[in-house]
């Protein structure tokens, strides 16, 4: 009983924190530029226009791009110091459930009758798919286009359709934690 109750709460804290993970992070930027010296940003027009999300996440993530952006202190400008891009790779994945299918009679077409079957553990013969996605924000040099700051998501369930725009918020928030780049510790 005891064995029980304690790996029962094991389950429940390891859960507890792993349900908190949106998306798992890292980031590479160019060590050639002065991270301090950008204050003002705007949005990569040409890749905005290809963010391949629909009508509804699409203004989400800009939402919680921006609203992150400015939290750090940038501000949004005509001429701005860096430009934003956001790219969102979506695979389609297939997932195979496992498990114990259940003993007992059970119809057998081969036989036309119920049969007698034992416990087994294995495929269930259920194939579920489920979208997982890539966030990237990549911040760009605006006379160059070239990419000063990358930060990448992976492990975002875009069929997960609960608490979506929160979920977003949190993703995003958890790519930007990675900026600015001289404020990590080097080992």
């Amino acid at each position: 009983m005891k064995h029980t109750l304690k790996w029962g709460m094991l389950f429940t804290i390891v859960m507890a924190f792993t349900s908190c993970i949106t998306v798992l992070t890292a980031s590479d930027y160019d060590k050639k530029i002065d991270f301090s010296k950008l204050k003002s940003f705007a949005y990569f027009e040409k890749g905005i226009d290809r963010l391949e999300l629909n009508n509804l996440d699409k203004p989400r993530m800009l939402e919680a791009v921006e609203s992150a952006v400015l939290k750090k202190g940038f501000t949004k400008s005509d001429r701005p110091d860096f430009l934003i891009n956001v790219v969102v790779l979506v695979n389609t994945n297939t997932r195979a459930d496992w498990g114990y299918s259940g003993g007992g009679y059970q119809w057998d077409a081969t036989a036309s009758s119920y049969q007698w079957k034992e416990s087994q553990f294995g495929p269930l013969g259920t194939n579920n798919q489920y979208q997982n996605g890539t966030i990237i924000i990549d911040f760009l040099n605006p006379e160059t286009k070239a990419i000063m700051w990358h930060g990448i998501g992976s492990g975002f369930n875009f069929d997960d359709y609960e608490n979506r725009e929160q979920r977003i918020n949190l993703a995003v928030k958890q790519i930007l934690q990675e900026y600015p780049p001289y404020a990590r510790q080097e080992i």
